[in-house]
C-alpha cells in the first residue's frame, strides 16, 4: 500500500512513497480539512458551503465532486484500490481514512505535546523531553502559512498555544534541573512568537537573577516594558514591577564570577530613579484624572441646566 507524508506546518507538502504529490490550492485546502478533521465524516453539502461560499449551491457541489476526483488521483497510485485515502461513506459523506497509512506532522505534534504536558511527576523523564523536543520542533511555522480561510485561523491560534505550552513545559523543567542557558532559550521562542506575555519576561528575569546575570535580568525588564507602552500603552503589571525592584535592590550573588562595573551601577541607579519619577507621575496622573471626573458633571449641569427649571 502506498505510503503518505503529509506536513501541514509551514507551506503545505505532500509526499507518497517518497516522491512529492502536486496539488492545487483547492485541493490542498480539501486535503488539510479533511486531515484537521479526520476523525469524522463529512456531509458534501457541508464541504462545497466552507470552500466554495460564493458559488451557488449546483455550481459548489460540481467543484467539491471535481477537486475530490483530482485528490484522489493524486494521492491513490493505479496499483492501489479505490478509497484508500478518502473514505466515501453509504450516504456520500466524506471522510479521510485515519487507518490509512500516512504521517502527518499536525498528530504526531498534538499526541507527543499532550502526552508530555499530562505527565503527573514533578519532572520529564528523558524519554519524555526526547518527545516533547521532537514535537516541538514539527513546529517548523504556522498553520497553513498563507491561508487564511476562518477554521484555518482557529486551527493556527490553537495550535500555537499548544506549541507554546509546550516550550513552557520545557522551560519549567529545564530551570528545574538549573539548566538556565536551555530554559532562556524557551523563554526567547515564546516571547517571539509571544512577546507581550509577561509571565514570560517575569521568568527570564528570575532565571538571569539565579544564574547570576543581573544586569540581563534588568535588560529583561526594560524591553518588557517597552514592548507593553508601544503596543498596548501601559505598564507592566504590579507582579512584575515588583520583580524589578527586588532585581535592583539585591546584592550581586555571591557565585558571580566578577563583580558589576561601576557605569552598571550608575546606570542601575539611575534606572531606579527613572522608574520612581514614572511610578509618581502615574500617581499623580490618576488623582488628576478623578478630580476631573468629579468637576464634569456639575461643570456640565452649570452650562446646560435642565430645561423644565428654565422654563419656569
Amino acid at each position: 500500500m502506498s505510503a503518505l507524508e503529509i506536513s501541514l506546518f509551514g507551506s503545505i507538502q505532500v509526499h507518497r512513497d517518497g516522491h512529492e504529490v502536486k496539488l492545487t490550492r483547492t485541493t490542498q485546502t480539501l486535503l488539510a480539512y479533511l486531515l484537521l478533521y479526520r476523525h469524522r465524516p463529512h456531509h458534501r453539502d457541508t464541504l462545497a458551503n466552507l470552500l466554495w461560499d460564493d458559488r451557488t449551491e449546483d455550481r459548489a457541489r460540481s467543484c467539491l465532486s471535481t477537486a475530490l476526483w483530482r485528490l484522489r488521483c493524486a494521492l491513490e497510485s493505479e496499483e492501489a484500490p479505490a478509497d484508500v485515502f478518502l473514505i466515501t461513506t453509504s450516504t456520500g459523506e466524506i471522510q479521510f481514512n485515519p487507518e490509512s497509512a500516512y504521517w502527518l506532522d499536525v498528530a504526531v505534534f498534538e499526541s507527543q505535546v499532550n502526552r508530555a504536558l499530562a505527565t503527573t511527576s514533578q519532572t520529564l523523564t528523558d524519554t519524555e523531553v526526547g518527545e516533547l523536543q521532537n514535537a516541538l520542533s514539527l513546529y517548523t511555522g504556522e498553520l497553513m502559512e498563507g491561508f487564511y480561510d476562518d477554521w484555518v485561523l482557529w486551527e493556527r491560534e490553537r495550535l500555537r498555544l499548544l506549541y507554546v505550552s509546550g516550550l513552557m513545559g520545557l522551560m519549567r523543567h529545564y530551570r528545574d534541573l538549573g539548566a538556565y542557558d536551555e530554559s532562556l532559550h524557551c523563554g526567547r521562542q515564546i516571547l517571539h512568537l509571544d512577546p507581550l506575555r509577561e509571565e514570560i519576561h517575569r521568568e527570564m528575569m528570575r532565571l538571569y537573577l539565579e544564574s547570576g546575570q543581573r544586569s540581563l535580568a534588568v535588560q529583561q525588564y526594560e524591553a518588557c516594558r517597552q514592548i507593553l507602552a508601544a503596543e498596548l500603552n501601559v505598564v507592566p503589571m504590579p507582579e512584575t514591577q515588583a520583580l524589578y525592584a527586588e532585581v535592583v535592590q539585591q546584592a550581586p550573588p555571591q557565585h558571580a564570577s566578577t563583580s558589576e562595573p561601576a557605569s552598571f551601577q550608575q546606570a542601575l541607579h539611575q534606572l531606579q530613579q527613572a522608574t520612581r519619577a514614572l511610578e509618581e507621575a502615574q500617581e499623580v496622573l490618576q488623582r488628576a484624572v478623578q478630580l476631573v471626573a468629579q468637576f464634569v458633571p456639575a461643570h456640565d449641569s452649570e452650562r446646560h441646566p435642565d430645561k423644565s427649571s428654565s422654563g419656569s
